[in-house]
This record gives C-alpha cells, structure tokens and sequence, in this order.
C-alpha cells in the first residue's frame, strides 16, 4: 500500500533563508555611518551598484535548515560566517534577501558578552540567559542549570571582578546553551578542553547538536556532529561548493591547506623581496575545482578497507607488520588502526601475527594472536644497520612502501610458522592513507572512523631499570621542528625537572636529543636517566614499561610521548611551533583524549607554561 503524500513529505523548514546579501564598506567613517543605519533601520542599500570602498561581505546565501537536521557552513576566519549569524538573528540588517524560521531561534558563539565587573555571577547569569532568549517561566532553572554547568553554584553572590579570569571563561556560552530553542544557529563548535567545565559545556553542545536542527557555521572539520545532512564551503561571502558532508569536508582541507600555503609564499617573497610564481597564486574557485577532481580520483580508502577485508576473509595466517619506522606514528595510527582491524572483522581461526621491534608485544596483547620482535628474527645491530639501509633506499624513515628488508623478515615469519604462505597487511597501507590526509585530499576523520583507541593491558614491572621503590614521575624532553632547541625551552625543560624532582624521584626517559640534567639538579640524585632504545633491543619496551607505572608524565609532544594516555597516566606535553605534521599528530592526540576521557592528556604552547600553570598541574596530575 502506497504511503500518504504527508509522511513522504520532508520535514517543514525550521530555518530558511534565500539571497541574503550584506554590503560592507571598507571606509571607516563611511562604515561607521552603515553600523548606525542598521540600527536605525531606514532601508537597505543597493547590491548591484556597490560605490567606492563598498563590497558584498555576504553575496546570495542560501540556506534551509529542516526539523532534526544539521546543516554545515565551512569557512576560514573572515569568510563571512558570524556576518551571517548575525543577519539570521536580526542583529544585522540584511541589504537584499529574506530570513524566515519556525520557533525559538537561538544563538551559540564563543565570543564573549560585555561582563559588567560589579554585577554578581547571578546578576550575569540572569542578563545573559534573557539575552538569549530565556521565557520567564523558565529563566531562574536556565539561570541555575547554567551555574551547575560552570561550576559556579557556590560562588552565585560573588561578583565578577572577583572571579580569577579562567572561571568566567564559559559563562557566556553556557548561558547560550542552557536556554531552549528549537532551532539553533552554532558560531564555531565547542571543543572539550582539559578542565572539567569545558568538557561539561562541549557535552552539552554535542547534545543539543546531535539532537539536530542546527546551523553550523565552523572554521574546521574538528568535532563536527555525526549527522549533517547538507554542506557548503564558504569564501569572502560566496558559497563556493555544497554537497553531502562526505564529499565537502576533504575539499575544504585541500582548501584550508592550499590558502596557507599562498600565504606562506606570499609572506616569503616579501621577506626576499621575489616576486610570487604566478603559477602557484590559485584563484579561491580554482583551488576548489582542483581539490574535487583530485577527490574523485582519490579511492585509495576503499582501496585499503577491501584490501584487509580480503585478508580477513582468508584461511592463511595474517602478517601485520612488520613495523619499523618512528614510535609515536606507531602509538597515534598504526597500532589503533590494527586494533580497528580486529574489532571491524572480529577473531579469525587462524592467527594474526603482530611483527615490531624495541620488545613491545605489550602493545599488541588483545589485538594478535602472537607478537614477533625484529630482535628474534635477526640480531640487533643486525636491525640498525639494515634499517638505516633501508631509509637511504627509500628516501624516507616512514614505510611508504615494502622495502627489501621489510620482504626479508616477512620471510623470516613465515618460516618461523612452517613457512606457510601468509596475507601481508604492511604499514605502507596507512602511511598512504595518512599522506593523503596531511595533503588534504581526504578527510581527517578517516583515522577517527578507522582507529581504535583502546587502552593497553596492564604492562608488567620494568625489570633492572633501577627504578625508585616508590611512586615516580617519567619525563622525556628532546628537541624537534615543533619545540626547537632554544635558550627559552632548555630553561623550560630546567624548570619542569626542578619542579617534578621537589615533589617525586623523576625518571627521564631518553628517546635521543635529552640535553642533560643540570648539575645543580643532578646532585639532588633524585632524576635518573634511562639511555635511548638506540642501545640495546628491549630498551624502547622498557621505556614502555617505565611511563606505564609512573604517576605522571612530562615531556616533549611527539614520539613515546604519546604512550602515557593509552595506560592512563596523565601526560603534560610541551610543543612550541607547528613544524612538520605536528598540528595532525595534535589533532589525533585530542580524538584519543576525547574517546579516553579519564585520560588526562594537556597539550600545552611552551611559553604558556609558567611555574604556576606547571605547578598547579603537577598538584593536579598526582592528587
């Protein structure tokens, strides 16, 4: 029996807007007088006869929102999205176009509102859930749910001015978000921070945003919803490309990554005063044409997923491995994407085996069958020498592709299994997803979608590593593109051993590059340094089992730094600049935050870190 025509209809707009434009003017005066118009409201000003200085800031948008739908609006910063939050609440006037909803309309922005410092934190609460709309009989139970958000329930009576700065930080948004409406417009996503509240208020986000109904305008493809039924990317005002969130969200990371790299360039013909390959000066829409033909090139995703769904299907053991390039790609990709591997197929009769070096089949209990080591196929300088071999061979420390070593010690597993033939799953499958990704043509949450971020099993005692009896912090500190050896980061470094060593014995873990303790510290003997996995084959295992059993971890973000959340141990990790890949791995290392949440993990800029931040986190991190 054929439905009725009423439940095949789609869902009746909550939000709707068609042609809306904005005129700006870059004059000050001239734009002064356009603010004071929009206030006063005397009419609009014309679109297609723009004067001098005059320009559209938003040119034509349009945009449906239905019940129980998200929408998604990606732009960088000055693409015109808080213009169009702004047209759509009538806090602007439109120039041209038309704005109709259905409902309560709200507003979440991260921007602040004016904070009167003698009013109390009830008085503030009160002004800002009205402003956003609060009905009376409902004002005082948003007012309180807003203070059970902040933390602040106790503090009501006691005025702004003499909260510390970090305690009003969420008060606006809260007030935002506690109110009800039925559609909602988001200015920028709420991410979880470290601290409690900001986790609160980015749960409470994630709430109203699944719930649907939203308008999302947002800067980044980070903690976006799981349901988005429609997307655009926005420039200067004009909607460069819509579609689904599948095909839109890659384009705009090709967009975002292209738009930096013509600043770059741009910033360093001024520095040399060259003029800038024309070539490379891409048009906004230009860039976008190119970054959808590279889209619909890209399959290497299916590629891999059907790649390892036929191994799975096979009778023949399953190599994972073997894996021999840095630790921390290991600790943030591949290992999660084995563990992925296992939940998406399930347990197989015949064996996965895991293959690494440094002893750390710690790593790998619950995920495989049977961990080989490097080490028991062949000797340990053995491996260094060929794996350094293998580098100069390939151009490169990643495994890109299956070097000649790494075809030698699948042989050698396979005859330490009767030779029996076996399907090869090789790092280089990730690493070309991955190169991908930090090129931007495709999307980040790729990883998120294809990793498990599992905590490791319990690691046993680091046998003769001369540990202290007791409870001890573990720290790590080298230098690298994103926290470079200057004078401000050795004082840093200085710092947190003093700091740490007053409170615990502290064991520094050296991956290679730890510049020393000072001597002044050194004499107190409570820091020990264990020497790099360069020197014997089980020391990056050790390593492993050391920061596994410490109460607390410091050190420079990257490489094992990135083990300490997986077993629970809150981790301070320090990066200054974002040189190389770092912005990803910090991207990676929030999801793993995000999915671990009694894992503490603070990535914080080193010159925020002040004794006082560092002090009150070690306070933290062992109470």
């Amino acid at each position: 029996m054929a439905a009725p025509i009423a439940e095949l209809a789609p869902a009746p707009p909550m939000l709707e807007c068609r042609g809306l434009s904005k005129v700006y003017c870059r004059a000050f005066e001239q734009g002064r007088r356009y603010a004071f118009m929009d206030i006063l409201r005397p009419g609009r000003r014309p679109i297609e006869r723009l004067r001098r200085e005059e320009f559209l800031a938003i040119d034509r948008f349009s945009v449906t929102v239905r019940k129980g739908e998200n929408v998604l609006v990606l732009g960088l910063p000055g693409a015109g999205k808080t213009t169009i939050a702004k047209l759509l609440t009538g806090m602007l006037l439109a120039d041209a176009g038309d704005v109709q909803f259905r409902g309560r309309l709200g507003l979440v922005s991260g921007g602040k509102l004016g904070m009167v410092p003698f009013l109390t934190v009830w008085e503030f609460i009160q002004l800002a859930t009205g402003i956003h709309g609060a009905e009376p009989t409902v004002h005082d139970a948003c007012c309180e749910r807003a203070l059970e958000l902040t933390g602040l329930s106790d503090r009501r009576d006691l005025k702004i001015v003499d909260l510390d700065k970090g305690d009003t930080r969420y008060l606006s948004i809260a007030s935002a978000l506690v109110v009800p409406h039925d559609v909602r417009i988001f200015d920028g996503v709420p991410r979880p921070g470290s601290d409690r509240v900001s986790r609160q208020v980015a749960a409470l986000a994630t709430e109203h945003l699944e719930r649907g109904s939203n308008l999302i305008l947002a800067s980044s493809t980070a903690n976006l919803p799981t349901r988005i039924a429609h997307a655009a990317i926005l420039h200067e005002g004009e909607t460069l490309f819509e579609g689904g969130l599948e095909s839109v969200v890659p384009v705009f990371d090709h967009f975002v990554y292209r738009m930096q790299r013509i600043e770059q360039l741009v910033r360093e013909a001024a520095e040399t005063g060259q003029d800038v390959d024309s070539s490379r000066m891409l048009s906004p829409p230009e860039i976008i044409a190119r970054a959808r033909r590279s889209l619909e090139r890209s399959r290497i995703g299916p590629v891999v997923e059907e790649r390892i769904a036929e191994a799975w299907r096979s009778t023949r053991p399953i190599v994972v491995g073997p894996y021999l390039s840095d630790v921390g790609f290991e600790l943030l990709y591949w290992r999660p994407f084995v563990a992925w591997m296992s939940q998406r197929f399930g347990k197989r009769t015949a064996p996965v085996i895991a293959v690494s070096r440094g002893r750390v089949g710690d790593w790998y209990a619950g995920i495989a069958t049977h961990y080989v080591d490097v080490c028991d196929l062949v000797d340990f300088d053995s491996f260094l020498t060929r794996n350094r071999q293998r580098v100069r061979a390939t151009g490169s420390w990643k495994q890109k592709v299956v070097a000649d070593f790494d075809r030698e010690l699948l042989d050698l597993v396979s005859a330490r299994f009767g030779g029996t033939e076996s399907e090869v799953l090789h790092p280089s499958l990730i690493f070309r997803v991955c190169n991908r990704i930090w090129n931007a043509t495709m999307p980040h949450g790729w990883l998120e979608e294809h990793g498990a971020y599992e905590r490791f099993e319990p690691a046993p005692p680091p046998d003769g590593a001369g540990l202290p009896e007791g409870p001890y912090i573990a720290a790590s500190f080298w230098f690298s593109s994103c926290f470079g050896d200057t004078r401000p980061h050795r004082h840093l470094i200085n710092l947190a051993l003093s700091e740490l060593s007053q409170r615990l014995p502290v064991v520094v873990v050296d991956t290679g590059g730890f510049p020393g303790v000072p001597e002044s510290l050194e004499a107190t003997g409570n820091i020990r340094v264990l020497p790099g996995p360069e020197q014997s084959e089980d020391q990056l295992g050790l390593h492993s089992r050391v920061i596994a059993r410490a109460r607390a971890y410091v050190g420079t973000f990257g490489n094992i730094s990135q083990l300490a959340p997986f077993y629970r141990v809150p981790s301070l990790l320090l990066f200054d600049e974002d040189g190389g890949l770092s912005a990803h791995h910090r991207r990676t290392s929030q999801s793993i935050a995000e999915v671990m949440d009694d894992s503490a993990i603070d990535v914080v800029p080193a010159p925020e870190l002040n004794p006082a931040r560092l002090s009150a986190w070690i306070d933290q991190a062992l109470s």
